[in-house]
């Protein structure tokens, strides 16, 4: 038998031009979900009609993450809070998760807050421009709330708002809160006693608190206030004396991390 007899056919070379516009709705839409918002708002959204239709699917806005994008740190605030509320129009109301950084204000909160009423997840970094007024405002529309998360947010806080935030959103589960490390910082108003307005939160099975001024006395009463409480994480919070009594108290929590075994 001659060698060549038994050779396979050469494979058809791949078409010279694929038009990646004709690409099922279903397919462009899959693929947008790898992206990411940030992304489908700034370019990828507007390469064609077909690429547009995808970008408006509500199901690839139900997650909005504009945290941990380089773009946070490039534009400007009010190019970003444009760009956070097409997103929020997009979801037409099944927007579940939001994470902002540095540019989110009062003003954007409201307009999350009267579109989003199913939003689960909320996370704050930095956001030097939210206030009580316009954080409480969000809560008190967003019922459905399970994971809320403050960082370096120097406007928000109180025993009053955290109160109302755990009256408005029952089926909070998770909550997160870091201070500003050093006390003397002027961006922060001195609160007594704010993280009393924890214990309101009865649903609470993880709470992390960063840098407060929180006592014993008042994670006492956090203690009693949220018996469903699993996980606990006091970082920095030097009020905190890590005695026998308190730890009796914390037995029952299963992850438990107190001051002095972070030194």
């Amino acid at each position: 038998m001659e060698s060549g007899a038994s050779s396979l056919p050469e494979p058809a070379p791949p078409p010279a031009d694929r038009d990646w516009s004709e690409l099922p709705l279903d397919a462009l839409v899959m693929v947008f979900t790898r992206l990411g918002p940030v992304e489908i708002l700034m370019g990828s959204g507007l390469v064609c009609r077909s690429w547009l239709q995808a970008a408006k699917e509500p199901e690839l806005w139900r997650s909005v993450d504009m945290a941990e994008h380089k773009v946070v740190e490039e534009k400007k605030g009010d190019v970003l809070c444009k760009m956070a509320k097409v997103a929020v129009d997009r979801s037409k109301g099944t927007m579940e998760v939001f994470l902002g950084k540095y540019f989110v204000t009062d003003e954007l909160l409201k307009y999350i807050a009267d579109r989003s009423a199913s939003l689960k997840n909320l996370n704050l970094i930095s956001c030097h421009e939210v206030s009580n007024k316009g954080f409480t405002e969000l809560v008190t529309k967003s019922p459905l709330l399970e994971d809320l998360s403050l960082e370096l947010c120097p406007k928000i806080g109180g025993r009053n708002v955290y109160e109302a935030t755990g009256k408005a959103c029952p089926q909070l589960k998770r909550f997160s809160l870091r201070r500003e490390c050093f006390r003397f910082s002027l961006n922060y108003s001195r609160r007594v006693a704010e993280t009393l307005g924890i214990a309101v939160m009865r649903e609470l099975r993880s709470l992390t608190l960063i840098s407060s001024n929180i006592t014993n006395d008042e994670l006492g009463a956090i203690l009693d206030g949220c018996p469903r409480l699993e996980t606990l994480c006091l970082r920095d919070c030097y009020k905190v004396i890590a005695d026998g009594a308190l730890r009796a108290k914390c037995a029952r929590i299963k992850t438990l991390t107190l001051p002095d075994e972070l030194l």
